[in-house]
């Protein structure tokens, strides 16, 4: 596999665990496990994981932090590989701020006590997040091996005699 298809099946795979995590939580009621945004309860980034809405809520946020490395890691794949690809890093660029969004919505959801509508925003801000994400690791698994900056093939001798001669 070439490394954009591994960045982008990561971001994939972690935006999908961040969904069903998240999902956990609401339906075990433990979305204000945490009241705190950035941290837990109390300053503390993880606190003590012995209640089960604890640990779900610190699960979810730990695989939102994988979805901003591995679309970080992405990123930084396209920009240094793939640059030619403008559709395709105009796309992650835009799952980046889709992201950032998502992000702030997480935070609101926090500080508004689980207001519904902040809810609901979350949740269709995250499938349409998740749905840019399945886009980006499709066009990433087709990309032709010449997009990779894989190296032409060399000319054979004879073609080369054919261009001087």
């Amino acid at each position: 596999m070439k490394p954009i298809q591994v960045a982008a099946g990561a971001l994939l795979a972690s935006a999908y665990a961040t969904m069903v995590l998240g999902a956990y939580v609401k339906a075990i009621g433990a979305g204000m496990a945490c009241s705190e945004w950035g941290t837990c309860n109390d300053g503390e980034f993880f606190s003590r994981l012995d209640n089960a809405g604890v640990a779900a809520e610190v699960a979810h946020r730990v695989a939102a932090t994988t979805v901003m490395v591995a679309g970080a890691a992405l990123l930084a794949v396209e920009f240094l590989h793939y640059r030619g690809e403008r559709r395709l890093l105009r796309l992650t660029l835009l799952a980046a701020v889709v992201l950032a969004v998502q992000v702030s919505l997480g935070a609101f959801t926090i500080f508004t006590n689980l207001e519904p509508f902040i809810v609901t925003a979350h949740l269709a801000v995250a499938t349409l997040f998740f749905a840019l994400t399945l886009v980006i690791a499709m066009r990433a698994w087709k990309l032709p091996p010449a997009a990779a900056g894989a190296p032409a093939p060399a000319a054979a001798p004879e073609a080369e005699a054919t261009k001087t001669g």
